[in-house]
């Protein structure tokens, strides 16, 4: 049998990366986001490739950077290339661990939304994992599925207000310091109050940068609490909490749950993605 010639030496596959997502997503920054890593990282990943090879893949401009006309021709090799790894990476995993699915989705989001259907979930043989992140752009390459309250067009996620059991006064007479805010677009008062149609009422009460948290003091009888509803879901379901008024308004956000990677059909977190879906 004939000597297979050694492979050539390729440059760290963490330059590759960085390269292939800073070219794809136009920037060092965003990609240094993806990859988990400083922008100072992906820029010395850049500088070692390009000397190694003694040629630029970039050019760098005040404003941002630029694919050469090289960097340009080769992307879509490596882009494609990437996609295959990532695909083989997912058959050994689903191999080695049958019924595996990880899902980035935010510390709030898996507490609160995820955590009650695992039990279901797991009861139906899937390992389901979740991965905190904090933003989708961060959870490339960790996770099977994302799931983020984004802007967009899929199940809406609107705004109510929820306060202990029998807590709640009218609304006529409610007390802006017995209010409780989750900061961010997913705890806004400003739509529920028009919706409300109590014009001028600005909550005085603590702000909270923890759902989790938001939603236990309101359970206590801390004050009326101002939320998206996948976030109350449980806690309305358990009786923990009530809707005492029954107004919803639109809070701009949808409830998004996604691939982060091509799946086979059969595949758990193909599986997985239908059963929460």
């Amino acid at each position: 049998m004939a000597a297979q010639p050694p492979r050539p030496k390729l440059p760290p596959l963490t330059a590759l990366r960085a390269f292939e997502a800073a070219g794809r997503l136009g920037g060092f920054t965003p990609a240094a986001r993806e990859l988990g890593v400083t922008p100072a990282a992906v820029t010395a990943h850049l500088k070692t490739l390009e000397q190694s090879l003694g040629a630029a893949l970039f050019e760098r401009h005040p404003r941002g950077v630029a694919l050469t006309d090289l960097g340009a021709r080769v992307l879509p090799d490596f882009t494609r290339a990437f996609r295959q790894l990532d695909a083989a990476m997912q058959r050994l995993e689903g191999e080695a661990a049958p019924g595996l699915v990880r899902i980035a989705t935010t510390a709030d989001l898996a507490q609160l939304w995820l955590s009650p259907r695992l039990p279901r979930l797991r009861r139906a043989g899937f390992q389901v994992v979740p991965v905190p992140v904090e933003a989708p752009e961060a959870a490339r390459g960790l996770a099977d599925l994302g799931l983020f309250l984004l802007p967009g067009s899929g199940p809406e996620a609107p705004l109510i207000a929820v306060s202990a059991p029998d807590a709640a006064p009218p609304l006529a007479t409610l007390d802006p310091a017995l209010t409780l805010s989750l900061a961010g677009p997913a705890g806004d008062w400003t739509p529920w109050v028009e919706a409300a149609g109590i014009p001028g009422f600005r909550p005085r009460g603590p702000v909270h940068g923890s759902a989790a948290l938001a939603l236990e003091e309101a359970a206590n009888g801390a004050g009326l609490l101002v939320i998206a509803r996948p976030l109350a879901e449980a806690a309305l379901a358990q009786g923990r909490l009530s809707e005492p008024y029954g107004i919803t308004a639109p809070s701009g956000l949808s409830l998004m749950l996604w691939p982060l990677r091509d799946l086979a059909p059969d595949s758990a977190p193909a599986q997985v993605l239908a059963a929460l879906g």
